[in-house]
């Protein structure tokens, strides 16, 4: 089989690839291992306005359901004390703070749009068994025998990319030394479509508003805080209503406590040969600004950018360079940038924790730098 391009997984960034080669002409095979694994995941993501655009060339984003559309986000410093508070709020000049998604909410709508595009084929419950990577074509022999040739691969499987270990490339790691802990709760007191970001010394919890009253919990702690009783299902509300002062009444666990260890990475190289590490293959950030899926969507919409804007050199030898070169900068500011928050945010000393709250309220009368603030995030964090 010849086909224009390969990509390998089914994600929501593999699926988004395929669907913005199709509208620029190209023929895309995608090879996934489990789909059915893939639908049983529902995660929560932050979207931000630059993604919400990239949907929407697509005409993808008026089929997204419950999307839930923030309507402020409020960081606290240590404990729910409004004089230890940074409110970003659509009452004033801000347009837009973010959206709140289902990532099986997403999926379905890309797996459909998929199905229905000539140009776009789904292998599924195939892995790669051999590639042989050129710089001016790449061939692929599937567990079943089949062949496929392509001018580009993208290897769109994630962190634990199975490529990335065929072509013996290594990452340049941030080792956080913390473990993240995921789940969905119900509350007593509406959360107004608001989110909230609280620092504690042990690490940041973040809630993301699902509905007026349930969240999405996402809980970095630190291993040396970390206990496992103390963060277990049986005590994790308690640890909830402790740290936001009951802020938001009676509190039920609604789903079970995810766990992973938190690692922060660049591969070495976003282009081998004719093959392109997009998303998480290529990169992963700490969750505290969820900006992770963005800056996934940021790689992509380089890739539809360079073509769209180029595609007469769409076959030529290094082609893609410029997309490595851009987005390597990218997305390792973005590490640094979130890095550099999580570290400060964490240090316990007087001095320091007095100029954050003397910084966070200065900020905070500063409708101007907050509006920077939003527009900055809204980016994907990225300056360009």
């Amino acid at each position: 089989m010849k086909t224009d391009t390969i990509i390998v997984g089914a994600g929501i960034i593999g699926m988004s690839l395929a669907i913005a080669l199709s509208k620029n002409n190209k023929k895309v095979v995608i090879i996934e291992k489990n789909l059915k694994n893939n639908l049983k995941i529902n995660r929560i993501y932050s979207l931000s306005e630059k993604s919400k655009v990239f949907f929407e060339e697509l005409d993808l984003w008026n089929y997204f359901t419950n999307i839930n559309e923030l309507s402020e986000m409020n960081i606290y410093y240590r404990n729910f004390n409004n004089e230890k508070k940074l409110s970003f709020s659509k009452k004033t000049n801000i347009d837009n703070i973010g959206y709140i998604a289902q990532s099986k909410n997403i999926f379905l709508v890309l797996l459909d749009k998929i199905k229905r595009d000539k140009n776009i084929s789904l292998i599924d419950e195939q892995k790669i068994e051999n590639l042989n990577n050129q710089k001016n074509n790449i061939a692929v022999k599937l567990q079943n025998n089949q062949l496929i040739n392509a001018k580009y691969l993208f290897s769109c499987d994630g962190a634990k990319s199975s490529i990335k270990r065929k072509l013996e490339i290594s990452n340049d790691y941030d080792n956080y030394d913390s473990t993240a802990i995921v789940f969905n709760i119900e509350h007593e007191i509406a959360n107004n479509s608001s989110a909230f970001q609280i620092f504690l010394e042990s690490g940041p919890v973040a809630f993301l508003p699902l509905s007026d009253n349930s969240f999405s919990m996402v809980i970095s702690i630190k291993n040396r805080f970390y206990e496992k009783n103390y963060y277990s299902e049986k005590n994790i509300c308690s640890f909830i209503d402790k740290i936001t002062n009951n802020k938001f009444g009676k509190i039920k666990l609604k789903s079970d406590l995810a766990t992973f260890d938190l690692v922060g990475f660049d591969t070495e190289s976003y282009v081998n040969g004719s093959v392109i590490f997009v998303g998480d293959s290529a990169h992963a950030v700490h969750p505290l600004a969820g900006m992770g899926l963005n800056l996934g969507i940021s790689d992509v919409i380089e890739i539809h950018s360079s073509i769209k804007n180029n595609k007469k050199n769409f076959n030529k030898q290094n082609f893609f360079s410029s997309y490595e070169r851009k987005q390597k900068i990218v997305n390792k500011k973005a590490r640094q940038q979130l890095k550099i928050i999580e570290k400060v945010y964490s240090i316990e000393n007087k001095f320091l924790a007095k100029l954050i709250e003397n910084t966070m309220n200065n900020i905070n009368k500063s409708e101007f730098i907050k509006e920077k603030i939003v527009q900055h995030a809204n980016n994907n964090l990225s300056f360009f």
